[in-house]
């Protein structure tokens, strides 16, 4: 009971921090895109949040999975000199992904960008290595319980950091300020950010020598399948911002890329809770604590989903209010910040279900799930961008995150019998969350779902550095 109170007292700590840091990191975010679409003109404002979502993409194709790999490689390490092997092939191999990756989706990410393109490409490729390399680390110091280094390293941190620098550049260049210019003072502050949260990392006794390679690509291999899970979640989140860069004009692509990157923002809950959860989780779940990791799931989904309604209904009654903050005409984007805000409530009553595929290494079902739903998602948000504008592509969007989340929750179920969704005891999820509640919220569930999980026991508890488990009860 004292290791699960430690355990549960962890998640209270990391998500009050997160949470803390997390809400100055999307006011920055927010003024960040208003100083874009105030100081530039419409193609390159719509250049810059595209770019945006490539600093969402663009980590998680250079990570392939890593960050969640080495919160269970180092949850399951068994030493200082193991979690310090893990660390180092897992940064190594992001360093290389990163690196090769990083240019073309770069690319693709500023096909709306005209004038002086491939400097832009430049810039936002160096932006993308220093967050996959960033966001690691950060993932690092979660899974070693060290909250504070871990939750300066997340994007929220740099967010705060990148709005002061960019303030600084609109404020001196006035009313000549570039795309370049922007990315510049964006890509700065990533680097300083980068240079100081590296200084902690457990590297001297990491793995050296000539086959220091072999772990390098066991941490690929064991990343691979979570990377699925990863691109799924932006090809619902942000990736319609790209396709709406590609269908409409840059008036529209303008209103519907503001109103897509505003509604990301009312899922910021459940995306806290679950970073905070998943180190904790995992751990408990190699220790053989499977109703607990049901039981803490549950209350964040439940806690997540009852601010994701309550946001979610101050959009519809704020959204042109909020939108008009960007300037003269942007409050026509309204309908389109709505629609997609509501989907994402997919997200927050399903979200919890990613994490358990992710921390029972469960990786080739939830690759499996992303890719049935993306094959329905992806061509009808093709044909409803070209067919029907952009209202239609947001009512796809939306609808594509309530399938793709839907799908996780039925993949659990095939798995474990169960899927840790949200319930109606939002007093008992709190206290449980914050440790001062019991270890569940509803026995028989946490009964059927102990019962389940030993079923598929091989999937969890045991399964040490670069093992890979495909599907429940398949180890590979």
């Amino acid at each position: 009971m004292a290791v699960a109170a430690e355990q549960t007292q962890e998640v209270r700590r990391s998500f009050g921090l997160r949470m803390v840091v997390a809400v100055l990191g999307l006011v920055a975010t927010f003024l960040t895109s208003v100083v874009a679409v105030r100081t530039l003109d419409a193609r390159a404002a719509a250049g810059f949040l595209a770019i945006l979502g490539a600093l969402m993409l663009g980590p998680m194709v250079g990570r392939l999975g890593l960050g969640q790999s080495a919160i269970r490689a180092i949850a399951a390490a068994g030493s200082p000199a193991e979690v310090a092997v893990q660390v180092v092939a897992h940064l190594r191999a992001v360093a290389l992904l990163s690196v090769v990756t990083a240019p073309l989706v770069a690319w693709v990410a500023t096909v709306v960008v005209r004038e002086d393109r491939g400097l832009v490409v430049a810039l936002v490729a160096g932006l993308i290595v220093l967050e996959t390399l960033r966001l690691t680390i950060s993932d690092v110091y979660a899974a070693l319980g060290r909250i504070t280094w871990s939750v300066a390293a997340t994007h929220h941190s740099r967010s705060i950091l990148a709005l002061l620098a960019m303030l600084v550049v609109a404020l001196v260049q006035g009313g000549e300020t570039t795309l370049t210019t922007l990315l510049s003072a964006y890509a700065g502050t990533s680097l300083v950010l980068l240079l100081v949260v590296v200084v902690r990392l457990p590297l001297r006794s990491g793995s050296t020598g000539t086959r220091w390679w072999r772990s390098m690509l066991v941490a690929m291999a064991a990343g691979a399948w979570l990377f699925t899970v990863e691109l799924g979640a932006f090809l619902v989140g942000r990736g319609d911002v790209w396709l709406a860069g590609a269908a409409f004009p840059a008036d529209e692509v303008l209103l519907y890329s503001t109103a897509s990157v505003l509604a990301m923002q009312v899922t910021v809950l459940e995306g806290l809770a679950n970073i905070a959860i998943t180190p904790v989780a995992a751990r408990l779940w190699a220790e053989g604590r499977r109703d607990r990791v049901f039981a803490l799931l549950r209350a964040s989904a439940t806690l997540s989903t009852a601010v994701t309604v309550v946001l979610v209904i101050a959009v519809w009654l704020l959204a042109p209010q909020v939108l008009a903050i960007y300037g003269e005409g942007l409050d026509d984007a309204a309908p389109y910040l709505a629609v997609l805000a509501t989907g994402g409530l997919g997200m927050a009553v399903f979200g919890a279900c990613a994490v358990l595929l992710v921390v029972t290494g469960n990786g080739r079902t939830a690759a499996g799930a992303v890719g049935v739903a993306m094959l329905v998602a992806v061509p009808a948000a093709v044909l409803a961008a070209v067919l029907g504008g952009p209202l239609a592509l947001s009512i796809a969007s939306a609808s594509a995150t309530a399938l793709l989340f839907g799908s996780y929750a039925f993949a659990c179920r095939r798995a474990f019998g169960t899927a840790p969704l949200p319930g109606l005891h939002l007093r008992r999820s709190l206290l449980l969350l914050a440790g001062r509640g019991p270890d569940d919220d509803d026995t028989a569930t946490d009964a059927t779902a102990t019962a389940a999980t030993d079923n598929s026991a091989v999937t969890g508890s045991g399964a040490g550095p670069g093992v890979v488990v495909d599907g429940p009860g398949t180890p590979r």
